[in-house]
């Protein structure tokens, strides 16, 4: 037992600023908390709020963009209706370049789907329909040349039938 109290010790004066550092941490760390929570909370309700306006935005605008869409596809069908298209209106004038002075042609099909032209017509003579079949087979467009039948009528002309393939190409829309 000692009769003389001894002095406590002292808590050295950077403990003292180290206690109250953290105590002031602390008490900064929870009003962050709340206000950052509050934040979160806020920015929800915003959040919320955009959405309904979307929603409401969309809706009013459903109907302009089902047509805008409507209008889209047709003109997607017709793009691809246009590019497919293979103008036959060229052969006429193609056939007639290729038709010799002495033969006439009185009979016409074409199936444009597979470039066949079948044609009928009548010749002056054997040479003449000969002449015409030659210049068939030398014309580059033209891949097949058939001559299907041969027969003389009352005038002594040369009645024919001819099949004619053509290369597809020259059906191409231009």
């Amino acid at each position: 037992m000692e009769i003389i109290p001894k002095e406590a010790q002292k808590i050295p004066r950077w403990l003292d600023v180290l206690f109250y550092l953290s105590v002031g941490l602390l008490i900064f760390v929870f009003i962050s908390y709340f206000l950052l929570f509050q934040s979160i909370k806020a920015s929800e309700a915003t959040e919320t709020d955009l959405d309904a306006k979307i929603a409401a935005e969309e809706a009013k605008s459903s109907p302009l963009r089902d047509e805008i869409l409507t209008y889209q596809k047709k003109i997607k069908d017709f793009s691809s209706v246009i590019n497919g298209h293979l103008e036959s209106s060229n052969i006429y004038g193609y056939i007639e370049k290729l038709c010799h002075p002495q033969v006439w042609f009185s009979n016409f099909s074409f199936d444009v789907k597979g470039g066949k032209v079948g044609l009928s017509g009548e010749a002056q003579s054997f040479q003449v329909l000969g002449q015409q079949m030659i210049i068939f087979k030398n014309e580059k467009s033209i891949t097949v040349a058939n001559l299907e039948s041969i027969a003389m009528n009352k005038e002594g002309n040369i009645d024919f039938k001819v099949s004619l393939t053509f290369d597809p190409s020259i059906f191409i829309f231009k």
